[in-house]
């Protein structure tokens, strides 16, 4: 039989319970639940700071729609993110695999590089100095090399890949790939082999079922986290050259916080809380995280 808790010491586990639980609950609504709330409020009012504001209906939303920068920073944010997970997203899930397969100590070392803290602005700003047209790394080793240089940053047709390619450094999660790698079982791996099985079956057939519920989950969190880029465009860029870079977060700033049209600023965050909701959506239906082996 279980032991039974007495009612009172039962009484004061469950308020302890509560006494962790309510930081973090108050901290999710004031800092999560609370700006959601009221951007969804905004969206629908000419909003004032210090005055009452006025509820306008959907006229925000109309003028969003017509303002012509807005296909042009939704067009932005789409192909970021498409970038991000075509060129970033999967290398660290390729670098990964092909690692278990090499030395301990080359793993070790691969993960401290992963795991080593870059601060991201620092990351950044050190980036921007590499691309600089005058004086910066990428077009010295051009020049040394006796080739012509580029326009890096400030070419409208390249621009977009230049801001995407440091992920391929600076991409950290690579280390819960690995982490989830060395939990997969020894045996698998060798009853395949028994059976004769391919290198590239066993990570068919074995790695990639296991690696599912990772991807998918990482999955979900860059496409949350792409289609609101705002600093590496904002500091390397500032949207430019033209509006090549300027994405919906970068417009939404402008409105709110340049214009101080809050109602505006907030209708555009909303198209593009649901536009990210359909992107999860169909992520979701189609990339499912269970193991089918």
């Amino acid at each position: 039989m279980p032991r039974q808790i007495p009612k009172q010491r039962a009484k004061y586990i469950k308020r302890a319970k509560w006494a962790f639980y309510a930081p973090g609950f108050l901290l999710n609504l004031i800092f999560g639940w609370y700006p959601l709330v009221l951007g969804l409020i905004v969206g629908f009012q000419t909003y004032y700071l210090i005055r009452p504001s006025e509820f306008v209906g959907l006229a925000n939303f109309k003028d969003v729609f017509h303002d012509p920068l807005t296909p042009i920073v939704l067009r932005n944010t789409l192909y970021y993110t498409a970038l991000q997970i075509g060129l970033v997203f999967f290398v660290p899930i390729i670098i990964s695999i092909l690692l278990m397969e090499m030395k301990k100590s080359t793993i070790r070392i691969m993960m401290i590089l992963w795991f080593i803290p870059i601060a991201e602005m620092a990351g950044i700003l050190i980036w921007k100095w590499f691309y600089n047209v005058n004086y910066g790394l990428f077009n010295g080793i051009l020049v040394s090399l006796g080739l012509p240089t580029s326009q890096w940053l400030n070419s409208a047709r390249i621009a977009m890949l230049c801001l995407v390619l440091p992920g391929l450094i600076m991409f950290g999660p690579g280390l819960i790939y690995i982490a989830t790698l060395q939990n997969i079982p020894e045996e698998l791996y060798e009853a395949a082999e028994l059976e004769g099985t391919s290198f590239w079956q066993k990570i068919w057939h074995i790695t990639l079922p296991r690696l599912r519920p990772i991807i998918a989950m990482m999955l979900l969190l860059s496409i949350i986290g792409n289609m609101q880029v705002f600093t590496q465009p904002y500091v390397m860029t500032g949207g430019g050259p033209g509006s090549a870079t300027y994405s919906v977060i970068m417009q939404v700033y402008t409105l709110s916080f340049a214009n101080l049209q809050f109602g505006k600023g907030g209708a555009l965050a909303l198209i593009l809380f649901f536009l990210i909701m359909v992107l999860v959506v169909i992520q979701r239906k189609y990339f499912k995280e269970n193991i089918d082996v």
